[in-house]
């Protein structure tokens, strides 16, 4: 990564940046620095003494060089000769541009169209994905918010509310881009997943209300996760983007259809006026409404949750038992179980995870699952195992 030493105005500016911000920017402030043969202590002694708006013009040639000699995108160019004036404004010398110099700078041709995600799409994704991807499926259109908001989620964003009826309001979360509050809902897709997260998280020991939900280091991990599991599930997205905005996308054009503007942009976190603000239940009804679009699971009691929960754990075992999302959808058609019977699947499911022999292949999370007696299991449990599910027998699954 670039270095800028002896340069305080550079490293003073670039350390105010946000992580994800500042490795981009420094990308885009060697490209200026070699463009004006300039250190950034310099650019500021220029700029205090310019009469004649030479900077102003230096930026627009900025952005041309960026395209012409170092062959980036508008979209890339456009973006490096903003950072450039976030340089200035950071020093409170800003720029005094022309309305047409402002349109000219901040026009690009973007080169990919986001993917459109159907709720079919979601749904195939959601049937290949493990515990994590799932998460970032569900959790990740159910809230709409931006990749940054997202990763901070803990779960103590959680906790107090996930044993409500969805929608579930999980009250205000401040976003990081426009400073202002957004008011997301768990939906009927995301609440059995979140519910299994924060479990998973116990029996790790991140018991901590402070502990992320996700333990990724960047926001582009998202958009991996999105790209490998839509992959996974054979989405035919063709040319056009795949990334964790989309689900963003997804979440807002569907809340448009049920409520005004500013009802939706106070869900997802995009600015609105003082006056427009509503309380949560009068964001809930629509949220609600909204729902019979935006998910593929339509709970209406609390045991539909929890059923919901139960077969997601079966299916975990089933998963690192050797058996993939295909042939579990196979054994479900062959013994005629339709995708509403959820009380049918789980019984199948018990059934495929009772076999006495310990199996496992290295899959989804490494773990060992043996069947065993009631009698046995204080045994087992001295000995570092765990329970994972209760069969209607009597007997237990654990897993080590």
């Amino acid at each position: 990564m670039y270095s800028f030493p002896n340069d305080k105005a550079t490293n003073e500016w670039l350390d105010s940046q946000k992580k994800s911000t500042k490795a981009t920017y420094k990308t885009y402030w060697k490209f200026f620095l070699e463009f004006t043969g300039l250190t950034g202590d310099r650019i500021i002694e220029n700029r205090k003494a310019d009469k004649d708006y030479s900077w102003e013009k230096k930026v627009i040639e900025f952005k041309q060089w960026m395209i012409n000699t170092k062959h980036q995108s508008e979209n890339s160019a456009a973006t490096a000769a903003a950072m450039v004036r976030g340089f200035f404004a950071y020093h409170r010398l800003t720029l005094q541009f022309r309305r047409q110099e402002s349109a000219k700078l901040k026009e690009a041709q973007t080169k990919y169209e986001d993917y459109k995600f159907s709720i079919e799409d979601l749904k195939k994704m959601f049937d290949v994905g493990n515990l994590a991807e799932k998460y970032v499926l569900t959790a990740g259109k159910s809230f709409g918010l931006r990749a940054g908001d997202f990763l901070r989620l803990t779960r103590g964003d959680f906790e107090p509310y996930i044993d409500r009826p969805v929608p579930i309001s999980i009250g205000e979360i401040q976003t990081q881009k426009e400073k202002i509050k957004a008011y997301p809902f768990i939906d009927s897709d995301a609440l059995p997943i979140i519910k299994l997260m924060v479990d998973k998280m116990n029996r790790q020991g991140r018991i901590n209300t402070d502990e992320r939900m996700l333990t990724f280091s960047d926001e582009i991990q998202l958009s991996r996760v999105l790209r490998r599991v839509a992959d996974k599930a054979g989405v035919k997205y063709g040319n056009k983007r795949v990334r964790f905005h989309n689900l963003r996308k997804f979440l807002i054009d569907h809340l448009a259809s049920y409520m005004s503007e500013s009802k939706w942009k106070q869900i997802v976190g995009k600015k609105i006026s003082e006056g427009a603000y509503v309380s949560a239940d009068s964001l809930r009804e629509d949220y609600a409404r909204a729902m019979g679009e935006t998910t593929f699971s339509k709970p209406t009691f609390e045991g539909d949750i929890q059923k919901r929960i139960q077969k997601e754990a079966l299916l975990t075992v089933a998963k690192t038992m050797g058996l993939t999302a295909d042939q579990v959808k196979a054994i479900f058609r062959k013994k005629a179980i339709k995708p509403e019977d959820i009380e049918g699947e789980i019984e199948v499911l018990e059934e495929l995870v009772s076999k006495k022999e310990t199996r496992t292949n290295g899959g989804d999370c490494g773990e060992q699952f043996e069947q065993i007696s009631e009698s046995q299991l204080l045994s087992y449990l001295k000995a570092g195992w765990q329970v994972a599910h209760k069969l209607a027998s009597g007997e237990v699954i654990v897993k080590r």
